[in-house]
C-alpha cells in the first residue's frame, strides 16, 4: 500500500484527472458512447513514441549528439548556448520532456566538470524554455500538439504555420537570453562522447518513423499500433517498461471527463460561450495552462471549442507552457531536478523562472496575435 500510495503522490495529476473522471460517471452513468470519448490515435502515437524515445535513450544517442557539440567550445556561454540550442531542436521531433529528461542531467555534468555550477540554474531555466518553445512546431513535439492534431484534424502544413511564429520567437528570445546572461568565461571541457549502438539506433528509428507515419497520416493508427508492437515485442521487449502508462491514462481519464461534460448541455453551454473568439480563446489556454497544465488544458477546452478556432488554442496552450511551474509537465521535470541538486536554489530558479516566462509570454503573445492567418 505504501507503494501505491507513494506512486499516486508523484503522479497527482493523474490521481486529479481520475476522480474527476469518476465523479463525472455519476452524471452521466457509464454506456457503450465512453468508448466514442477516447481518441484512441493520440494514444498509440503517444504509445510509440515513448517506447522509441526510451531505446534513443539505450543507445545514448542524445549524450553522443550533445557532447560532440560542446567539447567544439572552450567558453561556458557558448557551450550553454549549444545546449540550450540542442534543447530546443531535438524537442521538435522527440518530445519536450524526453530531451529534457536526457540533456538537464548532461548539462549539470558539465557545469561541475567545468566548475561553472554558479551558472547551471540559468542555464536549466533556458534549457526548459527552450524545449517548450522547440516543441511547440511540431505535432510530435508535445502531447497537447499531438492531441489538437488528432482532435481537429489540422492539415500538417496549416499546423506548422500557425506555430511557427511562437518558435520562431522563441528560438531569438533564448538565444539572445543565452548570450546576456551567461558570462564569456573560459573553461576546460574534456570528455569523450560516449559509443552509439547503431543497430539499435536503426531499430528505435524505425519505430520512431511509423510514429510520424501515423502523424503524417499516411498509415492508419492502428496499423502503427501493430507495428510497433511487433518490433518491440521481438527487438525491445524491455522497452515497455520505459512507457509512461500513468500519462496516457491520464488522457484516458480526461477523455472521458470531458466527454462527459459535453453532454451536460448547461455546462457545454456555459463554456462553449466563453470560447466564441480568437482572443478570448487564445488566452483561455494561455491562462487555464498556468492553474492545471497546458495537456489537460487543451483535452478540456477542445471539447467545448469549435473547429474555427483551433489555432488560437494551439497557440494559448503551447505559449502557456511557460509562466507558473505547473504550465508544463515538462517544466516539472526540470524543477525536480534543480531540487534534487541545487535545494538552496529553488527560491532563485523560480524567481528568474517566472520572470522571463511572463517577458517571453508578452513578446510571443504580441508577436503571435499580430499575424493574421
Amino acid at each position: 500500500m505504501k507503494k501505491i500510495f507513494k506512486y499516486l503522490y508523484k503522479d497527482k495529476v493523474f490521481v486529479i484527472a481520475a476522480i474527476f473522471a469518476v465523479i463525472s460517471m455519476f452524471f452521466v452513468p457509464p454506456t457503450e458512447t465512453y468508448l466514442s470519448y477516447i481518441n484512441w490515435k493520440v494514444l498509440i502515437i503517444m504509445f510509440t513514441l515513448m517506447l522509441a524515445v526510451g531505446g534513443f535513450y539505450e543507445t545514448h544517442f542524445f549524450d553522443y549528439v550533445a557532447t560532440k557539440l560542446v567539447i567544439q567550445f572552450k567558453s561556458i556561454r557558448w557551450i550553454a548556448l549549444v545546449l540550450v540550442l540542442t534543447t530546443f531542436f531535438l524537442g521538435m521531433l522527440l518530445t519536450n520532456d524526453a530531451v529534457l529528461l536526457t540533456l538537464v542531467p548532461f548539462a549539470i555534468f558539465i557545469t561541475k566538470i567545468t566548475k561553472t555550477e554558479k551558472h547551471a540554474v540559468m542555464i536549466i531555466i533556458l534549457m526548459t524554455i527552450a524545449a517548450n518553445m522547440g516543441s511547440a512546431l511540431t505535432p510530435m513535439g508535445d502531447p497537447q500538439n499531438i492531441y489538437l492534431y488528432a482532435f481537429y484534424q489540422i492539415p500538417f502544413g496549416e499546423f506548422l504555420a500557425v506555430t511557427l511564429p511562437i518558435t520562431v520567437m522563441g528560438f531569438m528570445l533564448v538565444s539572445l537570453t543565452s548570450m546576456i546572461r551567461i558570462p564569456n568565461v573560459h573553461c576546460q571541457l574534456n570528455i569523450v562522447a560516449p559509443e552509439v549502438n547503431l543497430k539499435k539506433l536503426a531499430l528505435y528509428t524505425l519505430i520512431l518513423i511509423n510514429a510520424l507515419l501515423s502523424v503524417l497520416r499516411i498509415i492508419p493508427e492502428w496499423y502503427t499500433f501493430g507495428i510497433t508492437m511487433i518490433l518491440g515485442l521481438i527487438y525491445g521487449r524491455h522497452l515497455f517498461k520505459r512507457v509512461d502508462y500513468t500519462l496516457l491514462l491520464t488522457f484516458t481519464s480526461f477523455f472521458i471527463f470531458t466527454g462527459n461534460l459535453s453532454q451536460m448541455d448547461f455546462i457545454s453551454n456555459a463554456i462553449s460561450g466563453l470560447l466564441d473568439s480568437r482572443f478570448s480563446v487564445f488566452f483561455m489556454g494561455l491562462f487555464t495552462s498556468q492553474f492545471i497544465s497546458n495537456v489537460p488544458a487543451a483535452v478540456l477546452l477542445s471539447t467545448f471549442t469549435d473547429r474555427l478556432y483551433w489555432a488560437p488554442l494551439l497557440q494559448g496552450v503551447n505559449i502557456g507552457a511557460m509562466g507558473t511551474i505547473i504550465g508544463s509537465l515538462a517544466s516539472l521535470i526540470t524543477f525536480k531536478y534543480v531540487i534534487r541538486e541545487y535545494p538552496q536554489e529553488m527560491k532563485r530558479y523560480l524567481l528568474n523562472y517566472t520572470v522571463l516566462s511572463v517577458i517571453f509570454i508578452i513578446i510571443i503573445s504580441l508577436v503571435t496575435l499580430s499575424i493574421p492567418y
